[in-house]
């Protein structure tokens, strides 16, 4: 059988242990393969001998370093080639690890690349976490699929696992019911400052020798965590504890629905997707409508769920009752015109409305600002800013990431999985999906993020193109320790079944003053005219319109000087302001709406 392999980041608290003797080097097939225990290894280098074990179906590499493990308890191992005694400058590391005898080995998993944030200052290094079972043969094999150098690598035992269930106490007695779901957060486990995601039913995670106490620091709005924390100790190597449980208990009469507008770019005269998720995040029923206004440059073709009614560029889902906790996501095909010039911008805008009173209007509409694309990257990354205020970082603003990937090949993709290793300055706790276009699971072990979709059979694009396209989105908020310079940098690695992986481009946000304009943002839909100008200035707003809209004014050093409240700012609208009294020079105008950003510089001259 198949062991089920989940990626993590560091164990909780510090496992010492003694290094093997004589740091040996290892051999090159898997019958001549080096019996190791716990400790630090030198590999020297996958130069020659097998890379596959007989075994196809497990990760890339021609020539491999083996070596035999055989435990002597049932729990967890880690393996990692993030270590001191390496150089952390060009060891690109590749592990994988087999069960059963020569010949007729079983593929456990591979990893790649444990990323920046999870081995400091080095991306390249490997780490697997592996469930294994007493007297039982486990190979570990390092290939030379990006490097042939020699590198230290360590091995470890894990202490013990807990696990437990996190769900919705809809009656809120302390006990899960049937009809009672599974509900995704984060934990934290002091000491250590550790997170770990519970996304599955029951979650599990490893844990050293000592006693910790685990909490759900940012837990579903309206809801109560009961108990507030748990403790446990793992007193002795194979201890496992269960039913550390966490019951979300509802603030009754609560009714807030929340949309999310996501997706990529247009492509000229063709059709791509957008993707509406939509939420009850409140703990009582509500009756809710979605509409979505696209952009002039746009038109509908059709959608996952049929649509109520479409009037010009409206958009409009009546989706009926939905219960507390309820959620899904509604896929749209659209078309962008071959009037549309390359880099032209493109705004779309989703709203929900529901015949209850909804008690946050903050979360009840979303705006996905873009340009006009002749060609893309298919399997890519993107964030929604890349410059945030200091400012933003002390308000805790969250930031976005949709990550895109395309089954290029030539059959279909069984299984796909994306991993993501997140900067070290992201507060964990504040992770959360905003929705994805397949069932997927997802894990996410300090500072790594691992998305597993299952059995999705994702067609290939010869055969399928819009179909062949998978996407998902998050977001979480910085820590609040950021300060000017500093940048938050994401990358994720994309598997299809056991290809190697298909990296995307490197995301960077970098904390700035708003002096400099952000590529995003600048004129996208906001101009600033005439410039130079004598202190009358047109604005001119070429996008939906927006509520709540201020103009911030800023000078050249990035310092406030003025702002100008506009209130609604009318779609395809001109309207002028007095800025005469600013000093001669060349400013930057901020505009700032309900989920509206946008930026363009101009100069007063006298």
């Amino acid at each position: 059988m198949r062991s089920t392999l989940t990626l993590r980041a560091a164990l909780i608290g510090t496992i010492s242990w003694a290094c093997s003797a004589g740091l040996h080097a290892q051999g090159d097939t898997c019958t001549t393969a080096l019996p190791v225990i716990t400790g630090v290894h030198l590999a020297d280098g996958p130069t020659s001998g097998d890379g596959q074990g007989g075994v196809a179906a497990c990760g890339a590499g021609q020539d491999g370093d083996w070596y035999l493990y055989t435990p002597s308890f049932t729990g967890t191992i880690t393996i990692t080639s993030c270590h001191p005694l390496n150089n952390q400058t060009d060891d690109d590391t590749y592990v994988k690890v087999m069960t059963g005898e020569c010949g007729t080995l079983t593929c456990i998993g591979y990893n790649d690349d444990m990323g920046s944030g999870n081995c400091p200052n080095y991306s390249f290094a490997s780490y697997m976490e592996v469930q294994v079972t007493a007297g039982e043969n486990y190979y570990i094999v390092w290939v030379d699929t990006f490097d042939e150098d020699a590198f230290y690598w360590e091995l470890s035992e894990c202490a013990g696992t807990v696990t437990g269930v996190t769900y919705g106490d809809a009656n809120s007695n302390g006990t899960r019911e049937t009809e009672e779901d599974q509900v995704d957060v984060m934990l934290q486990i002091e000491p250590g400052g550790m997170y770990r995601s519970a996304s599955s039913d029951p979650y599990s995670f490893c844990s050293d020798l000592g006693t910790y106490t685990v909490t759900v620091p940012n837990p579903p709005l309206y809801h109560t965590v009961v108990p507030a924390s748990q403790s446990y100790t793992i007193a002795a190597q194979g201890d496992q504890i269960t039913g550390l449980d966490f019951a979300l208990q509802p603030t009754p009469g609560i009714y807030d629905a929340s949309v999310a507008l996501w997706g990529w770019n247009p492509w000229i005269g063709n059709n791509t997707v957008l993707h509406i998720s939509y939420a009850n995040i409140g703990t009582e029923t509500v009756d809710a409508t979605v509409a979505l206004t696209l952009d002039p440059l746009l038109s509908y073709v059709e959608a996952t769920v049929a649509e109520t009614s479409v009037s010009g560029q409206v958009v409009t889902w009546d989706l009926g009752p939905l219960a507390a906790g309820a959620n899904g996501t509604i896929t749209v095909t659209i078309f962008t015109s071959i009037t549309a010039e390359p880099n032209e911008a493109v705004s779309n805008t989703v709203a929900i409305t529901t015949t209850q009173t909804d008690i946050n209007a903050a979360n009840d509409s979303d705006v996905l600002n873009g340009i006009a694309t002749t060609a893309y990257d298919p399997n890519d990354k993107r964030v929604d800013f890349e410059t945030i205020t200091p400012d933003d970082v002390a308000d805790q603003k969250p930031l976005e990431y949709i990550i895109r990937f395309q089954n290029t090949g030539n059959a279909p993709a069984v299984n796909v999985v994306i991993k993501d290793s997140l900067d070290s300055d992201w507060d964990l706790s504040t992770f959360e999906m905003i929705g994805a276009t397949h069932p997927y699971t997802v894990t996410v072990s300090n500072e790594v993020a691992i998305w597993t979709f299952a059995n999705i059979f994702l067609p290939d694009s010869f055969v399928d193109p819009l179909g062949s396209i998978g996407s998902f989105s998050y977001r979480m908020t910085p820590k609040n320790t950021l300060v000017l310079g500093d940048q938050l940098t994401n990358r994720a690695d994309i598997y299809f079944d056991y290809n190697d992986p298909v990296l995307t481009n490197t995301t960077v946000t970098t904390v700035a003053m708003p002096t400099g304009i952000d590529a995003m943002n600048e004129n996208n839909g906001l101009r600033m005219h005439p410039s130079p100008s004598n202190g009358q200035v047109n604005i001119t707003w070429t996008r939906a319109d927006v509520m709540n809209a201020q103009l911030i004014v800023l000078d050249a050093l990035g310092r406030v000087a003025t702002t100008v409240s506009l209130n609604q700012l009318a779609a395809q609208s001109t309207r002028t302001i007095d800025l005469s009294t600013l000093a001669p020079g060349t400013y930057t105008a901020w505009l700032q709406g309900t989920g509206v950003e946008a930026r363009s510089r101009f100069v007063i001259q006298r």
